[in-house]
Parts: structure tokens; sequence; C-alpha cells
């Protein structure tokens, strides 16, 4: 299993086929992922530990253990560890490309292309 740090926590690879690929993610309380969508892929989170306020659209949801949620392709999303560390298992399914990522808000500065190589291009039917 792979694992990456990152300024909100740690996600670590737990599976990756060609479309779909599972992920465990370590959101630390008080960080928040970016508010994000991505066009080839949809996600599915379960909530394993810890109580996220995740963005899903213009909605806000609070969520606890043993909750799931499904973001659609083209949809955006966001987690934020509010109350307490939280830990989400989160399957893509479609083309599961990490540059597939459209940031449109980040605590972390990694909205512009120039700072962020993980930012993908927004395809001809969303510009």
């Amino acid at each position: 299993m792979t694992t990456y740090l990152k300024p909100w926590g740690l996600h670590s690879v737990i599976y990756d086929d060609i479309d779909y690929k599972v992920k465990k993610l370590w959101i630390t309380k008080g960080n928040r992922i970016s508010l994000q969508k991505h066009y080839k892929r949809g996600e599915t989170w379960v909530v394993v530990r810890g109580h996220p306020k995740v963005t899903k659209g213009n909605t806000d949801i609070l969520m606890k253990p043993q909750d799931c949620i499904t973001i659609e392709k083209g949809e955006v999303h966001r987690i934020e560890a509010v109350e307490d560390n939280v830990l989400i298992i989160e399957v893509q399914h479609g083309i599961c490309e990490e540059e597939d990522i459209y940031r449109l808000e980040d605590d972390y500065d990694r909205v512009a292309l120039e700072t962020n190589p993980y930012v993908g291009t927004i395809p001809k039917e969303e510009q």
C-alpha cells in the first residue's frame, strides 16, 4: 500500500485497477481537502471514523461513522474534519487518474496550474 502525505492529512492507495481505485483518506481535525470536481470519475465515500462535514454540490452534510455518500462525475465536493480526525474509504469509479482534479478553492494554495501539477485541464464542454 502506497501512502501520500498531504497538507490536510494523508491518503493511501489500497487497490488500483483499470476502472476503479480504492483509497483510505485521513483528514486531521481542523483541515479539509480542496473544493474540487473530477471530469472522468465519480467517487463513493464510507465514513469509518469521525464526523466530517461534506460538501456535495451546494449542500453541506454532517456525516458519522457508517454513513455513505456518492459524488457524481463533475459534482463539486469537499471533506472537512471539523470536530475530530476523519477516516474515509473512497472508491473511485471511471477513469481514475490523479491528474483529473479541478480545484475551485484550496486552503493550501494549490488552485493555480503553475503551483499544482495535479490540476487537470477542463474539458471543452465545461469551458
